[in-house]
């Protein structure tokens, strides 16, 4: 007893200790949740304090996941591995709603692209794609198709690709979402670009820069007019290539993509000086920066004629990307290996979990199931047991009742006789006759509607056995017929045969069949006959006790009831 009370003390310790950190973690999320709008690198650190996010239970482990996604969104991090996003969708494919499985499977599918695993993020775009549809999320459709025509354009798909970016743009613009409408544009102003279609380009662009300028997003606005300024000096049109690259420069917040195509532009141009002056204003001492520097001054020197400075900087920056190329390798084969020990050792502690637990199951299911097994069939046997006694004490009842109706029935007829003579009370016995009798035909009535042949009978009127050549009453059953009816109806027998002396015995067991007051498809089933052959029988059983009713309405079982007594 002291064991199972200390057993029972430690389970509430380590619950409330589960549960103490579980709502922990869920305030910070919470935190989290609040400050992703308002600052989200206050949002990432916060989120990056829940230590071994892995050990949370699996609803406050998507919600991580997704709160990770959404502040991916904002700083642009790296996106979570697809093993996290895979236990997160797992979670909210079951107790989700359709947008938060939405957005789960659109950050898995970001995952697969951003391993290389195109034809699976595919997959995983195009299930996100019939759950937003079925709900009409636009918002989310347009996302979705933005991230398929990245996926086209990876596989230098471009019409597909487009086609995806038009539908993305189609679907923010039903829903007033001026910075991803803009964005979609650009991204089809850009495949047209590298298609060539140069002033198809120049135009969708112009449009989205239109739009743009309804937004307060400069880094938006920034993208665009970046995208401007390329397509003008695609045409050659420097000047206005130099203003759109300009306006980028000075409002977005990633500018090196900027200063790369402004002193690109000014060496096609022949604006050496304006190159070089561009180049000093790029923080030398960003390491962010040093490769693309290094390439800058290459192109500078290489306008300059200065092949031996332009072929410096050109190897220490080859230099340099193959450093940075093998880095990423590297980091790549890290990240993989990390992925692949984690679902390793993962995989090992459930594999070992299940061991343990698995006799204790199975022996847990075992008694459980011989338990369940014998308390059914307990049950069973009781409610059986106590069916065929109800039934029996029913009929004994009806039986009793059937008996004692009956002899009041012979009393007051005699009492009649005796009325008839005298002429007193003759009146008054007659119509005590006739409830009796009426009472003695409903009790009669009773026995036979709760006799177990009868119910019997009924349910093997409802069997379907095609191809059956004979009757579905045995012989050993029309004994049994034979026998209740002659019991139900005692005058039955000396009735029939004084009508017909040389009845057959066959004659007489249907007549005793016929008394249950089947209908005459019910008797055709029983006796394996058409029905226009039963009612020949019933029409050759009445002419052969010679009855002739004595209206239309009148059956011949209502008669022999009627008369047998």
């Amino acid at each position: 007893m002291r064991k199972s009370i200390a057993i029972i003390i430690t389970s509430i310790l380590v619950l409330s200790g589960c549960n103490k950190q579980q709502s922990v973690s869920d305030r910070l999320l919470n935190e989290v949740g609040k400050a992703i709008a308002i600052n989200p690198d206050s949002a990432s650190n916060l989120l990056k304090s829940i230590s071994s996010p892995e050990k949370l239970d699996d609803k406050t482990f998507a919600r991580w996941c997704m709160l990770s996604g959404k502040i991916t969104d904002e700083i642009f991090t790296t996106i979570l591995p697809t093993y996290q996003l895979e236990r997160a969708y797992d979670w909210y494919s079951s107790h989700g709603s359709p947008d938060e499985q939405v957005q789960i499977l659109i950050y898995l599918g970001r995952s697969y692209f951003a391993d290389g695993d195109y034809d699976k993020a595919m997959s995983i775009y195009t299930n996100a794609l019939d759950i937003a549809e079925k709900n009409k999320f636009n918002n989310l459709i347009g996302y979705i198709y933005d991230y398929i025509g990245d996926l086209y354009r990876e596989k230098f798909m471009r019409t597909e690709a487009i086609k995806r970016y038009e539908a993305a743009a189609e679907c923010f613009k039903k829903e007033n979402n001026t910075d991803s409408y803009a964005c979609a544009l650009r991204d089809v102003g850009r495949e047209y670009a590298e298609m060539d279609s140069l002033s198809h380009a120049l135009h969708i662009l112009i449009v989205a820069d239109s739009v743009a300028n309804k937004t307060k997003n400069i880094e938006v606005t920034a993208s665009i007019n970046n995208a401007l300024g390329n397509i003008y000096a695609m045409q050659n049109k420097y000047d206005k290539a130099e203003k759109y690259l300009l306006k980028a420069l000075l409002t977005g917040r990633e500018k090196m993509p900027d200063y790369v195509a402004l002193i690109d532009l000014y060496t096609t141009s022949g604006s050496i000086n304006k190159a070089k002056e561009l180049l000093s204003k790029i923080p030398q001492d960003n390491p962010q920066y040093t490769c693309s520097i290094k390439y800058l001054y290459y192109q500078i020197y290489n306008a300059e004629e200065n092949y031996k400075e332009a072929l410096v900087n050109l190897e220490e920056y080859v230099n340099m990307v193959d450093s940075i190329v093998y880095a990423d390798s590297q980091s790549k084969i890290l990240d993989i290996e990390s992925k692949y020990n984690h679902l390793k050792i993962s995989k090992e502690v459930d594999r070992l979990k299940i061991k343990q637990q698995s006799y204790i199951i199975i022996s847990i299911i075992c008694i459980i199931t011989l338990l369940l097994i014998t308390i059914g069939y307990l049950l069973y046997r009781k409610k059986a047991k106590e069916k065929i006694q109800r039934q029996r004490d029913e009929l004994y009842l009806i039986k009793t009742n059937l008996l004692n109706v009956s002899l009041e029935l012979e009393k007051k007829k005699r009492l009649l006789d005796t009325f008839k003579e005298k002429n007193e009370y003759y009146n008054k016995m007659q119509e005590e006759i006739i409830l009796l009798t009426a009472n003695y035909k409903e009790l009669q009535n009773k026995s036979l509607e709760n006799s177990p042949l009868f119910k019997e009978l009924t349910h093997l009127t409802t069997q379907n056995k095609p191809r059956n050549n004979r009757s579905l009453i045995t012989d050993e059953q029309w004994k049994l017929i034979t026998d209740e009816i002659t019991h139900i109806y005692p005058n039955l027998h000396r009735y029939i045969y004084s009508l017909c002396p040389d009845l057959q015995i066959q004659d007489f067991m249907y007549c005793c069949l016929y008394m249950y007051g089947f209908d005459t498809n019910a008797e055709a089933q029983l006796i394996n006959i058409t029905v226009d052959s039963v009612i020949k029988k019933r029409l050759r059983l009445r002419q052969k006790l010679g009855i002739t009713l004595p209206n239309n309405n009148t059956t011949l079982r209502e008669y022999l009831i009627e008369n047998m007594r």
